[in-house]
C-alpha cells in the first residue's frame, strides 16, 4: 500500500469517525425524545385516574404553579401547532403518542443501523493496515 494510499484511508477513517460522533449525539436526542414521550404517556395514564373537582397544582412557568379544581376529565387541548389547539380524551392522546414512539423507534432503528455499516467499515479499512 503506498503512502498515498494510506492517507487517503486514514482521512475516510477520520471522516468515518466525524460521523459517528454526530450520529451518537443524534442517537441522544433521539433518546431523549423517546423518554420524553413515555413519561408524557405515565402523566395521561395518572390524569385517567383523576375526577371532576379533583384539586391540581397546574404550571404557569417554570417552577411557578397555581392550584386549580379539575372541572372535565374527558377532554385534553393539544397544541397541534401554530398555537391551534384541539379537543381529544386522554385515551386519543395516548394513541398519538404510541405512534409517535413507533415512528421515534423505527428512526433509532435505522441510525443505529447507519452508525454498524459506518464502524463496518472502519474495521475493514483497519484490516488493510494489519
Amino acid at each position: 500500500m503506498t503512502k498515498k494510499d494510506q492517507n487517503e484511508l486514514y482521512m475516510e477513517v477520520k471522516a468515518l469517525d466525524e460521523q459517528i460522533k454526530n450520529m451518537n449525539a443524534h442517537l441522544e436526542n433521539i433518546d431523549e425524545q423517546i423518554a420524553e414521550l413515555n413519561s408524557n404517556k405515565i402523566v395521561l395514564n395518572k390524569f385517567s385516574d383523576l375526577k371532576r373537582d379533583d384539586e391540581l397544582k397546574v404550571p404557569l412557568t417554570s417552577g411557578i404553579y397555581i392550584n386549580t379544581v379539575l372541572k372535565d376529565t374527558k377532554k385534553l387541548l393539544v397544541n397541534v401547532g401554530a398555537g391551534i389547539t384541539v379537543e381529544k380524551t386522554p385515551e386519543q392522546v395516548i394513541k398519538i403518542l404510541d405512534s409517535q414512539l413507533t415512528e421515534l423507534v423505527k428512526y433509532r432503528n435505522q441510525v443505529v443501523n447507519q452508525m454498524k455499516a459506518l464502524i463496518d467499515r472502519i474495521e475493514e479499512i483497519q484490516k488493510e493496515f494489519e
